[in-house]
Formats: structure tokens, sequence, C-alpha cells
């Protein structure tokens, strides 16, 4: 009976800690391929434990027969409790549900496949992805579900591969739907048609409202798969909660896999938004990725029942020369900043370096830096983003340029006092002097009716995001020096602070703690920022 008790406090300790999760670390199947490899990973882990909060198991990219899972669940299961007993929660990454493309899900076999494939609009069909309404396919990822569910994993994330697209050779991006005899045949029943493959592409090609239609059929096929998964593994552990990793879309039809995730589970679910910027070569794509999460949010409505909100931090092919932690952390503060609240790590791959390298050179400095992170989250509960909003309709990139001036904006979700413009995109960042960023931030915020929450009086090209509390006071200032060499000693002039602050706390990365004077100068609260070391980032605690 202790052994019981004690099991099931343990469960519910690592649920809750699962809530607090903030640096969750993405394993692909070799990591746990067999026991001498996983202990060296587990070491690289257990020893930076500040870095790994949670783990996320892989499933494998491949279709093998069901033996393969049960051996590797079971493996899994043992792993988890060491995990567990290191503190460090295990969840599962559900990697193969239609599979990427025949190229990659080929590299690890589709020995357990006999259904048909994704097929495209021009009739072809992937050896190895799968389509989404066969029978077959959906009674393997069932078994597979309630094999992996035994170890009861705290959360468990559908990997992107569940997707409408970019199925290759079978699909583009632009290429939407499986159109087998089966979805054509479901799509027929559907909307009462006789469509054959080819006279849909054709008339969809044509007819907007017909597109949307294929669209969100599309769409309820993939959130099938999510359910079936879901309801498989919460009939074997029914606190487990469900998540769904994916890329931007032009609306919110993608919150149906998310419902289906809520609905089949009564719990709340999580988010992984994000795809791309894995190299140090073009660092200014981290926080246009973070950007483009955010808006990912607002445009999924980040209803009540979504809680976690977890953007991809990746780096590829996870070599030494593909990033450091130094971009690791400013995309993380960065996302932090727009209004996620942990970060998914796949940083390490056994195939590309050692797990003692990964220790050394991402992990390390990782959990070196943690506190600068996880206090800047706990500071800013119940805060949110605040500046102009974003009503440009231009791309993150050119959004993120015009950021870049320091004027803050808000992608997302939170308080704002006006809007960036299409003219105010419209801006060659490279070719801005010292006099021009004034007069810019000057503009922005007399349109306000100077009510921007923070306003920067010296030339920076830097990000800057305010965070304010529901009743409108500035609770921090996030600062990202977007240039290669350090940033001067700036002067922010501060809206929203009440009269009894008199001082402020600045954390940068790898640079000490220091303490300001806040000073008031003609009405306003102005602080001045230490020098910021290049491609670094800091934030102000009021």
């Amino acid at each position: 009976m202790r052994t019981l008790i004690g099991t099931i406090l343990a469960m519910a300790f690592v649920a809750a800690a699962a809530d607090e999760s903030l640096m969750l670390m993405r394993l692909r199947g070799p990591h746990t391929a067999d026991d001498a490899q996983w202990a060296k990973t587990f070491k690289a882990l257990a020893a930076n434990r500040a870095a790994c909060d949670e783990v996320w198991f892989s499933t494998g990219i491949g279709f093998p027969q069901m033996d393969w899972h049960r051996a590797h669940a079971a493996r899994l299961a043992r792993y988890a409790e060491q995990l567990r007993g290191a503190g460090i929660v295990p969840s599962l990454q559900f990697q193969a549900t239609l599979g990427h493309s025949d190229d990659l899900t080929l590299q690890e076999g589709i020995a357990g496949k006999t259904w048909g494939g994704f097929t495209g609009s021009a009739g072809v069909e992937c050896k190895a992805c799968n389509c989404p309404r066969q029978p077959a396919f959906l009674a393997y990822v069932r078994e597979m579900a309630r094999l992996y569910a035994a170890f009861r994993p705290a959360w468990v994330w559908i990997d992107d591969d569940l997707r409408i697209n970019n199925h290759r050779p079978a699909s583009t991006k632009n290429d939407i739907g499986c159109w087998c005899p089966v979805c054509l045949a479901a799509f027929n029943a559907e909307t009462g048609g006789s469509w054959t493959r080819v006279a849909l592409a054709k008339a969809i090609a044509k007819d907007p409202a017909l597109y949307d239609a294929w669209e969100r059929f599309s769409f309820a096929g993939i959130a099938e798969v999510a359910r079936v998964i879901a309801a498989a593994m919460h009939e074997v552990s029914p606190e487990t909660r469900f998540a769904y990793q994916h890329g931007p879309w032009r609306n919110n039809v993608q919150l149906a896999i998310f419902k289906a995730l809520h609905e089949a589970t009564g719990l709340s679910v999580g988010s992984r938004p994000g795809g791309g910027a894995y190299y140090d070569q073009d660092p200014n794509g981290q926080p246009v990725k973070a950007i483009t999460s955010a808006r990912q949010m607002k445009m999924l409505g980040a209803p009540d029942w979504i809680g976690c909100w977890c953007p991809e931090v990746e780096t590829y092919p996870r070599a030494f020369a593909s990033r450091t932690a130094q971009g690791i952390l400013v995309e993380s503060i960065t996302s932090l900043a727009y209004g996620m609240n942990a970060v998914s790590l796949l940083i390490m791959d056994t195939r590309s370096e050692t797990d003692e390298w990964y220790a050394e050179n991402l992990l390390a400095p990782l959990a070196a830096e943690r506190a600068v992170l996880e206090d800047y989250r706990n500071w800013n509960r119940d805060t949110v983003p605040a500046g102009l909003a974003d009503e440009s309709g231009a791309a993150s990139a050119a959004l993120y340029r015009y950021a870049l001036t320091g004027v803050p904006v808000v992608p997302g979700i939170g308080k704002t006092y006006g809007a960036v413009t299409a003219e105010d995109v419209k801006i060659n960042l490279s070719g801005l002097t010292s006099a021009n960023l004034r007069d810019i931030r000057r503009r922005a915020d007399e349109r306000t009716g100077w009510k921007l929450p923070v306003v920067v009086r010296d030339p920076s090209v830097a990000l800057v995001v305010p965070r304010v509390t529901k009743d409108g006071r500035l609770k921090s200032v996030m600062m990202l020096n977007a240039r290669i060499d350090a940033q001067k000693p700036v002067t922010l002039a501060l809206r929203g602070v009440p009269p009894d602050v008199t001082q402020a706390t600045w954390r940068a990365f790898r640079q000490p703690a220091v303490t300001l004077p806040l000073r008031r100068e003609g009405g306003e609260t102005c602080v001045t920022l230490p020098e910021i070391a290049a491609w670094n980032a800091g934030w102000l605690a009021l």
C-alpha cells in the first residue's frame, strides 16, 4: 500500500512539475536505441538538470511492425523511471503519424505499413506517408498509442507531420489534402458531390468556397488521427495531456486538431508552433520565428484550454557549426517576451556530435543562464506584451525590421496603443541614421498620445518588448541588442511606473545582475541600462 501511495504522490508531483516546465528537451530515436546509448544521454541531461525540466522521447520516424514499438515502449518505461528519479519529467513525442516525406521516413523503414499512402492532386501516391482516413492506419496508431501510454508520460506531443500538405513526393506546400479514392469518396459523401480527382482539382483552383470546404475536410481528417491517439492513450493514462506541433497557417482551421485533443481527454492542451531558423549564420531569423509563433497564437485565438505555449527552438543538423548556446538563449527569451511560457529544445543528435560535446557546449551554458529565463517568466506572470498592434499585413521579417528601431510592437496577444501601418514597415533599417531612429520613435509615440510603455532615448538597433499588467502598470522591459558590437548604455523613458518604485534590476545573459536607480525627469521615469554585449539580451525588472 505504501508503494502504491508513493507512486500516486510521485505521479501527482510530476504532473505539477510538468505545468512549470521551462526547458523541454526533444530527443530523437537514436538516443534511446539501446541501454548503452541512453546511459550517455541520460548522464549529459542529469548533469545539467537546470537545462532540462522535461524530456520528450521519440516514437521514431518510420512505421515498423508493432513488435518494434512494443520493445521500444518497454525500454522507454525503464528510462522514464530514471528521469523521474533525477527530477526530470518524462514525456513523449509521437513523431510519426502521416510521415514527413518518403525520403525521410524510409530511413527507418515501413515494414508495418499495409495501407494506402498520402496522395497528391496530380495522383502521385507516397510510398511511406499515410492517408489519414485509412482504417488500417488508424488501427496502427491506436495500438501504438496504447503501448506508449503504459509509461504514463506527462505530455504527448504529436509531431508536425500531422499536416495536410508537404508530403513529398505526393504534395507540395501549396497542394493540400489527400486525394486518394478513400478521401475523395468521403468528401463526396459529406458534400453530396460526385467529384473525380481531376475535376475537383480544376474546380478548387477557380472556386475559393470549394477550396475552403476541401481545406476544412482535410483538417478534419488529421484531427481524427489526433483524436484516435489521444482517446487510446487517455484510457491507459488518464492524467497524460496532449499537444500539437505545427507551423503557421493562413487561418484558424488548425484549431480542429487542438479541439480533438481537448475533447478526447477533457484536459487542457498545448501548442508547439514554429519551424526553421536553425542556424546562427542568420541569427535575425530566430526572433522573426518568435514573432511568427506569436502571430499563430493570436490566429488560434488562445482559448483558455490551450495552456502550454511552447515554441520550437531548434538547431539542425545539430552539429558544431549549426548553432550556439547564445542563439538558443536569445530566441528563448524573445519567445517568452511575446507570450510563450516554455521552450522546446531540439539541440542534440547522437549522429552529429557526442553527448559529452552537447553537455559542455550547449547544456552547461543553458543551465548556467536558466535563472535569467525562469525569473523572467515568473516575474511576468499575469502580464502581456505591450506596444503597437500588428495590423500592417507585413511579413514577420518586415515587422521585425521595424521593431528593431526600438518601437515596441505586439505581433500576437497583448495590450496595444495604436497600430503598425503598412507605411511603417517600408523602412530600410540598414540606412537609418541616429536621427532617423529617434524620429521614428517620436512619431510612433505621438500617434499613441504619448502612451507607449517605453521609449528608447539613445541610438540603438534593438528589439524592445515591455510587459504590463491588466491595469497598465509596467512590470518589465526586455531588450535585445541586434548588432555585432556592444550597445553603449541607453536611457529608457518608462510609463506606468508607480511613484513608490525607485529602482529596478537589470538581468542580461552572461553578465552580473545590476541594480539601477530610477530618475524622475520632466514628468517621466527614466533609467539608464548598462552596456549590452553583442547579440545579447536582458530584461529590466521594475
